[in-house]
């Protein structure tokens, strides 16, 4: 199986919980798992998971699609790049290393192709994520049932890892009530570096260093704030393997090179996606009274379902809980893999944790702490949370078959029986906090489909004011402001040239020649508003879909 792994976890500092060991009765004396059926390399399996997720990417384009504000930036600085002429502004989005990756060769191929094609990579991303939180949450709980229940790895341990795995898939793919999705299916890249740091998590636990720390590259070309993680790590590992020193010291240069040399060559400032950054949109949570509890306790903490949230404390109070008792006993707590398992969930979600907090004080700082930013941390939260489900699975079924003193056969009830009042527990448990933490998923189609006419229909509303040249040959273009790179994809010209509408309504400045107006959302005003000029100097042109077109004394054309 793909993702059915069962290897052991290798040792994290952290001891067992009391009352992991099985009685003699419930201990099955067979063979250990890793030799009862081979399994797939990690490198097999990983280009398995690539070229699935990619394959399920290209399907989607079947639907409507399009990408969305930051997306239609990295593709249109991907073809200024291949033309030669990048222009990176401070108003627009920040520069991102990750996307570009793809991006610039996609540029290659043609302008009507490539957004399609980063739309394929990020949905493949966002796939891969929470497949990779099902094979983590699966192979931990594997790991506690295995010495729970049954060692030879049969169904009374698939049951409560497959119920775990689930759990995550679900729990990651359904986030903040269905952002995971709309984000995602317009084209970020947050969740392509989620799943790439649970691969890298995934390395780690089987004890490949090397692996994990050149996963985590990537990862530290889309987050800049993982380097607070990722730097020290190469340094322990420098430390540790003297042989991986050049490669660390190669990566720890790049990562500048990537992040700034680009922006200073496309705006002549090191610092322009910087001061892009701490001057977010007015909407953002760092002008809140107290942006840090702002971010935390109403964007972050949020993203996770409540009943993940609940069952990662449980695991976490288990596991200190366990750590307290092997203490006063003097029992060997590092020894025992089903304790370490555990251990390393809790070491994943507390990580989670951390990472809210970071991105917290980031937007305390200034930084937009835009929503998205958070998709690594709820990643992992998510895999803890399914993790304390599965060992609950784990633990029913082990009261089960000390209850009824019975063999296999009983031990495999008893973790059926197990996995299923955890399903139960997981599905009726109320969100009595943040009301419903599933997701209206004809709400979100509706989203999608209204954003993916804004694209088709944009050629449209450019013929209607004459086509392309035409309209830029009249003078100034204003666009709705999530639209501006959009429509300066479509016109082949670079950001600067097509207008934002004014962020004050009372000072509007001077009047654009041509209004393409829309609506940001399906519930969003109409913007620009003609009315904030002299609404007799503009000639209506007629409507493409979402559009509405205007020109002030410029004839349509022909």
């Amino acid at each position: 199986m793909l993702f059915a792994s069962t290897a052991p976890v290798p040792a994290v500092a952290a001891p067992s919980t009391a009352g992991v060991t099985a009685p003699a009765a419930v201990r099955a004396p067979l063979a250990p798992p890793e030799r009862a059926a081979p399994r797939p390399t990690p490198g097999r399996l990983y280009a398995g998971l690539a070229v699935l997720t990619l394959a399920l990417g290209a399907l989607s384009l079947l639907a409507p699609s399009t990408p969305s504000y930051d997306p239609w930036s990295w593709t249109l600085w991907a073809r200024e790049i291949v033309h030669g002429h990048l222009v990176i502004t401070t108003t627009g989005t920040s520069w991102k290393p990750l996307p570009m990756i793809f991006t610039i060769p996609f540029a290659l191929l043609g302008p009507r192709v490539a957004p399609d094609l980063w739309l394929v990579v990020a949905r493949a991303g966002a796939i891969a994520a929470v497949l990779m939180a099902f094979r983590l949450a699966y192979r931990l709980v594997a790991r506690i049932a295995v010495e729970r229940l049954d060692r030879s790895g049969g169904l009374a341990v698939r049951g409560p890892a497959f119920l775990a795995g689930l759990v995550a898939l679900a729990a990651l793919g359904f986030a903040a009530r269905g952002a995971y999705i709309t984000d995602n299916g317009l084209g970020y890249s947050d969740a392509l570096a989620a799943a790439l740091l649970l691969v890298a998590i995934d390395c780690l636990l089987d004890g490949r260093h090397r692996a994990a720390f050149l996963v985590g590259f990537p990862v530290a070309l889309d987050r800049p704030e993982i380097w607070l993680f990722w730097v020290p790590y190469g340094l322990w590992l420098a430390r540790r393997n003297p042989s991986m020193r050049g490669v660390i010291a190669a990566c720890f240069v790049l990562q500048p090179i990537a992040w700034f040399l680009p922006v200073y060559l496309g705006s002549g400032h090191f610092g322009s996606s910087v001061t892009r950054a701490t001057h977010p949109r007015a909407n953002s949570l760092a002008y809140a009274s107290d942006p840090f509890w702002a971010e935390f306790a109403k964007a972050a903490v949020p993203t996770v379902m409540l009943r993940i949230k609940l069952m990662g404390a449980l695991l976490v109070a288990a596991v200190v809980a366990g750590m307290w008792r092997a203490r006063r006993q003097g029992a060997g707590a590092l020894r025992s893999a089903s304790g370490r398992a555990p251990a390393a969930a809790v070491a994943i979600g507390v990580g989670g944790l951390a990472w809210f907090v970071l991105i917290a004080v980031m937007t305390q700082i200034g930084f937009s702490g835009n929503n998205r930013y958070l998709v690594l941390g709820a990643a992992l939260v998510d895999v803890c949370g399914a993790v304390g489900f599965g060992w609950l699975a784990v633990e029913l079924g082990a009261a089960w078959t000390r209850v009824r003193q019975g063999g296999a056969t009983e031990m495999r009830r008893g973790a059926l029986a197990g996995a299923a009042v955890a399903a139960a527990v997981f599905a009726l448990l109320p969100a009595w906090i943040q009301g419903s933490d599933f997701v209206a998923l004809p709400k979100l189609h509706r989203s999608l489909l209204y954003q993916a006419r804004l694209r088709t229909d944009l050629g449209r509303a450019i013929a209607l004011v004459g086509g392309r040249d035409h309209l830029l040959a009249c003078g100034s273009v204003m666009v709705e402001g999530f639209q501006v790179p959009m429509v300066a994809y479509a016109l082949d010209v670079p950001t600067t040239r097509v207008l934002a509408p004014p962020a004050r309504p009372t000072d509007p400045g001077p009047e654009p020649d041509t209004i393409l107006q829309t609506r940001a959302t399906q519930s969003s005003g109409l913007l620009p508003r003609v009315q904030d000029w002299n609404a007799a100097d503009y000639t209506y042109r007629g409507s493409a879909g979402p559009w509405n077109t205007f020109t002030r004394h410029c004839a349509s054309g022909t």
